[in-house]
């Protein structure tokens, strides 16, 4: 004799319903549980049939997609569809009519829109239960150590070693699972990193590659412009083989379950051949070596916003925490530009700009037609005449992590501007 029960049903508390005990059943009955997910068939129930699979641990997960081109569009559809409760979709692109034969997200009436929204909007209306937030700007300056260190796993969709070289900064940095694809051709791979276990994006790059990292800033850290060459060639079919592998390696680490960390999978799409190759750590890597991992640190989360918060202010709470003197330190994060001055005419020019934002072209003197040297700032103790700045003119992005430091004792914090929290949690 069987008894079913059907608990978790419309207003009833499931941690409510008592437990049968088999022991006291008589001889030969026995109590079948079933839930109502178990009986209703709603968007999620053949996922849920994979015995592994837990909705909500998707539903509670943030992941982050550094790019929403060909491959980005690929991952956030794979992701809307699954279920992950929030995407933060970082982009800096608007759409050209070249995207729309890989880009499953975009329409025509779209070229000339910003690629972040529109994959936002999409994603939304492919899966009202996902979150989509966009992001628009540069990786580098626009994503929050904060902002990353609650997403916990970042998916780089991205054509350019730049910014798969910073991705993997802000990864390191964090703690964040980092999960890295390309595609030449009809040709893709996959590699992942836990900045836990063995090496990072850094660690495989080539010396080529980074000589043309430092090529692409200058010796006064001003970016120059890319060598005009064609873009790389993709199909649209290697676009979703190699985003869905990215998906599923993203899937399975957010159920807790193994990913291949520290290789790089992929497929030779002329031949059909796949590859895993096992990816070693350089005892070089500048990453390694000079990165202060947050995850191991005390960080002071302060109810200020990057939009509203002055130097002055951010320096107070410093003091509060560490005592004085106190500095702000840019640190290995970014260096500040307060000013241009010619070497050849003595000539001067006032701005206020992020080192890596401010290009070579922009620059120039007036009079000689010369690169100007910057006047860079890493540290700040108020004493810059800045003071009534807000971060955000200073070029820090919101839920930033900021680093402090007393120069008398050497104590030393973080502090957040969880503020900013709501921007991309808020609903």
């Amino acid at each position: 004799m069987v008894e079913i029960r059907i608990t978790g049903q419309r207003g009833e508390d499931p941690s409510a319903v008592e437990e049968t005990d088999e022991k006291a059943l008589p001889e030969g009955k026995k109590v079948i549980s079933i839930t109502q997910d178990d009986i209703t068939e709603d968007r999620y129930h053949r996922l849920r049939l994979i015995n592994w699979w837990n909705q909500k641990k998707l539903a509670d997960s943030v992941v982050i997609i550094a790019g929403a081109g060909a491959l980005g569009n690929e991952a956030i559809k794979n992701l809307a569809l699954l279920g992950v409760g929030r995407l933060i979709i970082c982009d800096f692109d608007g759409i050209e009519t070249s995207n729309l034969t890989r880009s499953v997200l975009f329409r025509q009436h779209d070229v000339g829109r910003l690629k972040a929204e529109v994959a936002r909007d999409r994603a939304v209306e492919m899966n009202p239960d996902t979150k989509a937030v966009a992001v628009h700007g540069d990786l580098r300056f626009a994503l929050g150590y904060g902002l990353v260190r609650r997403a916990g796993i970042v998916l780089g969709c991205l054509d350019s070693l730049e910014a798969r070289y910073y991705l993997n900064h802000h990864a390191m940095k964090t703690g964040a699972v980092y999960i890295d694809a390309g595609l030449d051709h009809l040709n893709g791979d996959v590699m992942t990193f836990k900045p836990t276990e063995g090496p990072c994006y850094e660690c495989q790059m080539k010396s080529g590659e980074k000589k043309e990292l430092k090529r692409r800033q200058s010796c006064l850290k001003l970016s120059r412009e890319d060598i005009a060459l064609g873009k790389v060639p993709t199909s649209p079919t290697i676009s979703a083989i190699i985003a869905g592998m990215q998906s599923q390696i993203a899937v399975r680490h957010l159920h807790g379950r193994p990913i291949p960390t520290g290789r790089r999978l992929g497929l030779y799409g002329m031949t059909d051949l796949t590859f895993d190759i096992k990816l070693s750590e350089d005892p070089e890597c500048m990453t390694h070596m000079y990165t202060d991992p947050l995850m191991e640190r005390e960080i002071v989360e302060l109810p200020r916003k990057a939009s509203e918060t002055t130097l002055d202010q951010i320096l107070g709470d410093m003091k509060e925490k560490l005592g004085e003197p106190v500095v702000w330190s840019l640190d290995d994060d970014r260096d500040i530009i307060t000013g241009l001055n010619c070497r050849d005419c003595e000539k001067g020019r006032e701005l206020l700009s992020l080192a890596g934002v401010l290009a070579e072209k922009d620059a120039l003197c007036d009079e000689c037609g010369e690169v100007m040297v910057p006047t860079q700032i890493s540290e700040f103790d108020g004493s810059e005449g800045l003071g009534d700045k807000t971060l955000k003119e200073l070029g820090i992005p919101p839920l930033h992590i900021l680093y402090g430091r007393n120069t008398e004792t050497g104590d030393d914090a973080y502090f957040e501007l969880s503020g900013d929290v709501d921007l991309y949690f808020g609903d």
